[in-house]
């Protein structure tokens, strides 16, 4: 009960922090993810610096400045600059928020179907409580909701003119978040790592709140890009 109360004020005030950042002004959206960023960073160089190190490995130098250089700048810096840009740079925050709203409702309705129905794992070695239930239903459910996307005011656009077009957004987001949480849980587990960090109590790190936007912001913006060809 404890654990589910500390989980939920932190959750709470998460949103309240993106809330702020999203629909308070530019500078704030620019502040708070600089934040989220650099916090990143940080928590990745704690990971990195657990991780075991190979004797008598070929190019070893070379694979200790892509794991932990150019793989942080790659994963962490760029997804995260080019929501800024994407937001800021292009006025196209609410493209932003659906993200969030997308990746939330997903993971939510994935955990209850895994609850309820998960006999399948989707990916033991890597995430083990991942369900091939839990991440069907999670992706049609949520491609469903967002059907409705473009009946709130807020997400009406020219760009996603149509309901088609949030579903493809939607399943888009949700493959490419996927594959960011399973991204996140293999450096984890190469650190040997429950968490990335421990700044949001009873959720971890920033990381493990982010790691599925990090995959799909890019993947989004993509899909929004195309939209506009």
């Amino acid at each position: 009960m404890k654990t589910l109360i500390t989980r939920t004020l932190t959750g709470i005030i998460y949103l309240s922090i993106l809330g702020f950042a999203f629909f308070c002004s530019k500078y704030a959206l620019l502040a708070v993810f600089t934040v989220f960023m650099l916090i990143a960073l940080v928590e990745y160089i704690l990971l990195a610096q657990k991780f075991p190190e190979p004797e008598n490995v070929p190019n070893l130098s070379q694979k200790k400045f892509v794991r932990k250089l150019l793989l942080p700048l790659v994963w962490i810096v760029s997804p995260i600059l080019l929501l800024e840009y994407w937001c800021i740079g292009l006025n196209a925050t609410p493209f932003v928020v659906a993200i969030f709203i997308i990746i939330c409702v997903n993971d939510s309705l994935a955990y209850v179907f895994g609850s309820l129905f998960g006999k399948h794992k989707l990916w033991v070695k890597v995430s083990p409580k991942k369900s091939w239930e839990g991440f069907w239903g999670g992706l049609v459910s949520t491609m469903a909701v967002s059907w409705f996307f473009i009946k709130i005011p807020y997400f009406q656009n020219n760009t996603f003119s149509t309901s088609y077009i949030w579903v493809g957004f939607a399943f888009a987001v949700i493959i490419a978040g996927t594959f960011g949480d399973f991204a996140e849980s293999m450096v984890k587990r190469y650190a040997q790592q429950k968490d990335s960090g421990g700044i949001l109590p009873g959720h971890g790190g920033i990381l493990d709140r982010i790691d599925s936007m990090l995959f799909a912001v890019p993947v989004g913006f993509i899909y929004w890009v195309i939209t506009l060809i």
